[in-house]
């Protein structure tokens, strides 16, 4: 997938950003595992943002931008030299019925097959260290 705008569950991401954003660097805020029902969420900020906003958004003021995925049927999963407070290059690749996750730097990676991947809501907030 080269655009965040193609995964499922970006319609609020469509709403707000008025051209495709491409998949790419990001600043990871969580991994979360639940291994009971073998789903991962990764929530990262993005450099982009949003073009479009609600009215809402635009009355708080803001110069970040988090969203993340949430990925099903997880196998195949490594880490290495996580937490970082380093950027990540993610990578979403079709691998037959199944897609491969990569979140790498030059010293950390998260990989993993997942079966689905979906998008988290963006949302937006003012920070002293943006990306």
């Amino acid at each position: 997938m080269k655009y965040w705008n193609e995964i499922e569950g970006s319609k609020l991401f469509n709403m707000v950003f008025s051209r495709n954003i491409p998949v790419g660097e990001i600043k990871l805020f969580a991994l979360n595992m639940d291994n009971n029902l073998s789903t991962l969420t990764l929530a990262f900020d993005i450099r982009e943002m949003p073009d479009t906003p609600p009215k809402k958004w635009e009355s708080i003021g803001y110069n970040a931008c988090r969203i993340g995925i949430t990925c099903g049927e997880i196998r195949e999963l490594t880490t290495s030299n996580i937490p970082t407070h380093k950027n990540l290059s993610l990578f979403i690749q079709p691998i037959g019925d199944r897609y491969l996750i990569s979140a790498v730097s030059s010293t950390s990676k998260v990989t993993f097959t997942t079966s689905s991947v979906r998008l988290r809501e963006p949302s937006v907030y003012l920070t002293e260290l943006p990306f």
